[in-house]
């Protein structure tokens, strides 16, 4: 890789990249609901089901991966296999119009929004601890599932917390 040099060489590239990435975001979408629409014309949803998985396979990896598929499974009524893809019941499962449009209207980077960033905080992950030990204890320990909680030990951590 050949680092940019400039700062203004560097500001052009991130311009570029993002009017690249709305038009390969805009293009994933057309493709999907063109796949959702062209079912809904013809009626076969197992040729439907095999550009999706193709789609899928060829999305970059920084795209959003599993709002795509509850997308597709929410939209288009699919379900997702245990062989890890978009699969169908050859019996029931249609698409309407009404469908087709939902899912043009509502893009899958949309449909579920990406979750916020949530910095590590030692302290925080301390207190949840002690709480759901805390919990535990109350509730019972039932060792015969695995459970394990030294007294001392939560003592010993609750000490930790600021």
């Amino acid at each position: 890789m050949k680092f940019i040099e400039t700062d203004a060489k560097i500001v052009e590239m991130i311009a570029s990249i993002g009017k690249r990435s709305a038009t390969l975001q805009a293009d994933i979408h057309r493709a999907a609901c063109s796949i959702f629409n062209r079912w809904c014309v013809g009626g076969d949803v197992s040729t439907a089901v095999k550009h999706l998985n193709m789609l899928l396979e060829q999305l970059p990896t920084m795209v959003r991966k599993n709002s795509f598929k509850e997308w597709g499974v929410s939209m288009g009524g699919l379900v997702w296999s245990t062989d890890g893809e978009f699969a169908y019941d050859k019996n029931k499962t249609k698409i309407t119009v009404k469908q087709v449009q939902e899912a043009k209207a509502k893009a899958f980077w949309e449909f579920k929004p990406e979750p916020e960033y949530k910095a590590t905080v030692l302290n925080d992950i301390l207190i949840k601890a002690v709480k759901v030990a805390e919990k535990a204890m109350k509730d019972g320990i039932d060792s015969s599932k695995g459970d394990v909680i030294d007294a001392a030990q939560l003592t010993a951590l609750k000490a930790l917390i600021v």
